[in-house]
């Protein structure tokens, strides 16, 4: 299965500075998707998705699943992904 994957801003530069590429993969959810990613980008990309001491998914990181927020998915992070589909990483923005 082939999944569309968009990095933004500075998960952009963890990501091998790749703005878009595809991922295939075997019956994954959003939540597999994202220890995939973890996996092959490492520690950065980890600390920016995962909070460094509950583990947890990060309060502040945006997942976009072919354009919805993955909190408005039925499975939520348990959502499971398909072919074709487009997820889409945003960081944490600061601003002021």
């Amino acid at each position: 299965m082939r999944i569309s994957i968009r990095g933004f801003l500075t998960l952009r530069k963890v990501m091998d500075a790749q703005a878009a590429f595809d991922f295939d993969g075997d019956s994954l959810t959003v939540d597999d998707l994202l220890h995939e990613l973890s996996a092959r980008y490492g520690k950065d990309f980890r600390k920016m998705i995962f909070d460094p001491e509950t583990h947890a998914l990060s309060r502040d990181i945006r997942i976009l699943v072919n354009g919805r927020h993955y909190s408005h998915l039925p499975g939520k992070l348990n959502t499971q992904l398909h072919e074709g589909d487009e997820v889409s990483l945003f960081p944490p923005i600061a601003g002021g």
